[in-house]
């Protein structure tokens, strides 16, 4: 009885001296990280660089899964798809809600299928503490559209969307985790646009909505960047046989491209982003043209549509598993580190 008493003490006290040990596994596991004072005074690219990267390739990756997870089996308009996708939006923004954060959502009155149907975009700001009538906008649309070989649209059917377009969904649900975090001198707008592959009807929304009609007249818009199809990338279908080749297509808004260009260059250059001059704004993608055509500076950030397009588009085969995960973070940390060059003035 003695032995045996014995024996039971010795496995608890192992099992009392594990506890930690498991604790600290699980917690290891769980993401987290937050930004020190001192790291916030981002006043040159070494300081915006750390403050990148400090955001890991799996929480990248996972934030795309995630939001390919939220729309099964696809984010066709008026599916249970399309909506559970907006639920997991409106959720997902609201948690991020530090100082100088709001959310909003601004329904509108589309058409799909010759039917009436109430449209969703969302919006995540943040405000500048120094110049908060200076602001940013990025743009990206969350629902899919599915066709079959002859081009023809199907309306049910199994649609991931992975790289058109949750990819430029994605890359900005992470670059809220980091603008959460910081104090930005500059405001920050992130539009997720609804019905964008049907006319832009999100986007025709947005530019005609009360809330981007006041910030273009009373304060200073410096531009619109729209993020599309942004995992696809590689060797083989490439023209010019090489990996992390993609493009930034622009308008005559040559300055303020060049400027994202540069910054995002001077801090993660192991990407490319090759400046497509489309002459004028007419040959624009469709978002960014809109927003030309309204006045406001207007680039798009995507692969390299003329070398490298990806034969999955608009197919049931546009998985996350398709994409090149290696060139998807550098488009994430590229993207970032121009964005925020710009809110710090860290541009050169």
């Amino acid at each position: 009885m003695i032995k045996i008493q014995k024996l039971m003490n010795v496995k608890n006290l192992v099992f009392n001296l594990l506890i930690p040990f498991f604790i600290l596994i699980s917690l290891s596991n769980v993401f987290c990280f937050e930004y020190r004072p001192f790291e916030q005074k981002i006043s040159n690219n070494y300081a915006l660089r750390n403050i990148i990267e400090k955001m890991p390739r799996s929480e990248i990756e996972k934030k795309l899964r995630e939001f390919v997870s939220s729309g099964r089996p696809n984010r066709l308009v008026g599916t249970s798809g399309h909506k559970k996708t907006q639920v997991f939006l409106e959720d997902k923004l609201r948690s991020y809600n530090s100082v100088g954060v709001s959310t909003s959502k601004l329904d509108f009155k589309g058409f799909y299928n010759g039917e009436p149907i109430t449209g969703i975009n969302f919006q995540w700001e943040k405000k500048g503490l120094i110049s908060p009538d200076e602001i940013i906008i990025l743009t990206a649309n969350y629902d899919t559209l599915l066709k079959d070989k002859s081009g023809k649209l199907l309306y049910v059917g199994e649609m991931p969307g992975a790289d058109n377009n949750a990819s430029g969904v994605a890359i900005m649900l992470s670059m809220i985790e980091v603008l959460n975090k910081l104090n930005l001198p500059k405001t920050i707008k992130l539009i997720f646009l609804d019905m964008g592959e049907f006319d832009s009807q999100g986007t025709k929304s947005f530019i005609n909505s009360k809330e981007f009609i006041s910030d273009k007249t009373s304060k200073k818009i410096n531009g619109v960047i729209s993020l599309s199809m942004l995992g696809h990338d590689s060797r083989t279908g490439d023209s010019q046989k090489k990996f992390n080749n993609m493009n930034l297509y622009a308008g005559p808004d040559l300055e303020f491209a060049n400027s994202l260009i540069k910054s995002g260059k001077d801090n993660f250059n192991t990407i490319t982003f090759s400046l497509v001059n489309l002459l004028d704004s007419s040959n624009l993608p469709v978002d960014s043209k809109m927003f030309r055509q309204a006045d406001v500076p207007a680039v798009t950030f995507s692969q390299n549509r003329e070398g490298d397009f990806n034969p999955r588009y608009m197919t049931s085969n546009d998985f996350v598993e398709t994409l090149n995960m290696n060139t998807y973070t550098n488009v994430f940390r590229y993207v970032t580190s121009a964005i925020l060059a710009w809110n710090y003035d860290v541009v050169k």
